[in-house]
């Protein structure tokens, strides 16, 4: 943490927090910093803002909801987290200082060559040796693994516990109406990007990834003398003696939850005998998987046809037996590191374009790992995309149509479907603001469509907060309804990635 000054603590989790990665990588805050910065950072109207609502689709096949704030109460937030940097660092600083190594294995951080602070992956740990080795000691002596998540942890944080865990419960019940307390203020902010409801976090946002840690730590500091264990956020593994004593961590562990109003989630507590391998039975069976020996000049292993072939039953098959649908994208990202020739490549892209219309999920992974990797045809892309956009609308999957739409935009091509009417009636935000950029783009002028999106984009002002992103890229400056979006609109500020305008 005191690698990340206040600068570039406020320009990570404004100019690149506040949209989360499951989007399409079409939206940018970056503008709206840049406007703040040179306005020294306004203090905007304090209120409560609803939000966007967005489902994404997880491996699983359900769905779960990001939120994306109303940008001038996250202002308000950053900035009041920037302003009060040096209090945080302190408070997490003290929540740590009695642990034997890093306990939090994902959150906050400064990030190589990137201005964003939070990434939902744990790589930097495996890339620090010394850590990593250490943690590979943990369950030396040990004879029980307990696996333990919190309950709908970022929706069941209670707004008014981040002052409990920052001064202590009894200092900050004492001080609650003292608006002057830098904690309440943290409170006050953190409210109103919830409608000023007290209860829940935004998923999404960067800011909750760091509010949550204030809390997290403090049930850390309770656990840590006595307990050997890692947390992937709200994710617990802790290795102990025996059975009574894994009884003793959950009970301790609940305890602790308790004081801020958590709880466990009883469904996903596991106790198991160790010793137990390091990596799940599919994962090996699959990293033991010989590809071939056949290099190119680049170095990359030449996966053929036949061994492909072989490969995508394998994987079908353990994600059938398995239940489990990370498998594909484990494979995904295996076979993005190979080379395929002409043939193999044409029998994966038929296999993954099979794939993604059964998982949605995976619409996350293509871009990345398969159409840029392989310089799929556009032709191609295509075809996978209006097969997922059919797929997503027919079963109200709408990150599918949009991620399709997102698709024909960067690759440049038409989807022969009525997203327009079919955007109108699912009544999704980014769904109908992906569709009317895909409108704007598109060939002729389309002026009759452009203006049925004015229209219900009006029609829509008295709901702005939930669909604010919509309306502020489709109207005017004029027709917007507060004077913060008409002033941003002024300066020109848009929340799309210009090549995408």
């Amino acid at each position: 943490m005191n690698e990340i000054t206040k600068e570039e603590l406020l320009e990570g989790l404004l100019g690149f927090g506040l949209f989360a990665d499951k989007l399409p990588s079409i939206f940018s805050s970056e503008e709206f910093y840049n406007y703040c910065k040179t306005k020294e950072f306004p203090k905007f109207e304090g209120k409560g803002y609803d939000y966007i609502r967005y489902e994404t689709t997880r491996n699983t096949n359900i769905p779960r909801r990001i939120s994306i704030p109303n940008p001038f109460a996250y202002s308000n937030l950053c900035k009041h987290i920037y302003d009060h940097w040096q209090d945080l660092r302190k408070v997490l600083e003290d929540h740590t200082s009695n642990q034997k190594y890093k306990i939090s294995q994902i959150h906050i951080q400064k990030l190589k060559k990137q201005k964003l602070l939070f990434e939902m992956n744990k790589h930097y740990t495996d890339k620090d040796s010394s850590l990593s080795m250490f943690l590979d000691k943990l369950q030396i002596m040990k004879k029980v693994r307990v696996s333990a998540d919190i309950s709908n942890c970022f929706p069941s944080i209670y707004s008014h516990s981040l002052s409990w865990a920052i001064v202590g419960k009894d200092i900050a019940k004492k001080n609650k109406d003292n608006r002057n307390e830098w904690y309440n203020k943290l409170d006050y902010f953190v409210r109103n990007l919830k409608n000023e409801e007290t209860n829940g976090l935004l998923i999404g946002p960067h800011t909750s990834n760091l509010l949550s840690e204030i809390i997290l730590c403090c049930i850390d500091q309770d656990l840590a003398p006595n307990y050997n264990y890692i947390r992937n956020i709200d994710d617990y593994t802790c290795y102990v003696g025996s059975d009574e004593e894994a009884e003793r961590f959950l009970l301790d562990l609940n305890t602790s939850l308790k004081k801020y109003e958590l709880t466990l989630n009883a469904k996903k507590t596991e106790i198991v005998k160790l010793p137990i391998s390091s990596v799940s039975d599919w994962l090996r069976t699959l990293n033991c998987y010989h590809i071939g020996n056949d290099y190119t000049e680049d170095k990359k292993v030449v996966f053929h046809f036949n061994r492909l072939k072989a490969y995508l039953d394998l994987v079908i098959n353990l994600a059938n037996s398995t239940n489990n649908q990370s498998v594909y994208t484990y494979a995904i990202k295996t076979i993005s590191n190979t080379y395929l020739g002409k043939r193999a490549m044409s029998y994966y892209i038929n296999t993954i374009h099979h794939l993604v219309c059964l998982y949605p999920y995976l619409v996350h992974w293509l871009e990345k790992f398969v159409f840029d990797t392989f310089n799929v045809s556009k032709e191609i892309i295509q075809e996978i995309a209006c097969d997922v956009y059919n797929e997503g609308y027919n079963r109200h999957i709408y990150e599918s149509c949009s991620f399709a739409i997102y698709w024909s935009l960067k690759y440049d091509f038409d989807l022969s479907y009525d997203h327009v009417e079919n955007s109108f009636e699912s009544g999704d935000c980014i769904f109908m603001l992906l569709s009317y950029l895909k409108t704007i783009r598109g060939k002729g002028k389309n002026n009759d469509k452009k203006m049925r999106f004015k229209e219900k984009a009006k029609k829509l002002i008295d709901d702005m907060d939930r669909y604010w992103l919509f309306i502020y890229e489709v109207l005017p400056m004029k027709d917007l309804p507060s004077e913060s979006f008409r002033a941003i609109k002024a300066k020109k500020v848009s929340f799309i990635k210009k090549e995408f305008l």
